[in-house]
């Protein structure tokens, strides 16, 4: 989701051209931060995360914990970036 967001503000920069204010992307990206806490959050009712995932041999572990840590970092740069 977060690499949608750039993608998306990356184009919106490309189409503008210079006329999209910096207050304007602060507000979008907190939206997509939130959106992308809203996501997470629903990952976490998913049964077999409780035990954790791995991924990539063990590399990456997904579990309740690393998905409530994200759900928390999103939220709180959400509110950073709101005006």
């Amino acid at each position: 989701m977060i690499i949608l967001t750039i993608l998306t503000l990356i184009v919106a920069i490309s189409l503008q051209k210079n006329k999209i204010r910096p207050i304007l992307f602060a507000k979008l990206t907190s939206i997509f931060l939130l959106f992308s806490a809203a996501l997470s959050f629903n990952v976490l009712y998913i049964e077999s995360i409780g035990s954790g995932i791995g991924i990539y041999s063990g590399f990456y572990q997904v579990s309740t914990i690393s998905q409530s840590i994200d759900i928390f970092i999103y939220i709180i740069g959400a509110f950073i970036l709101m005006p």
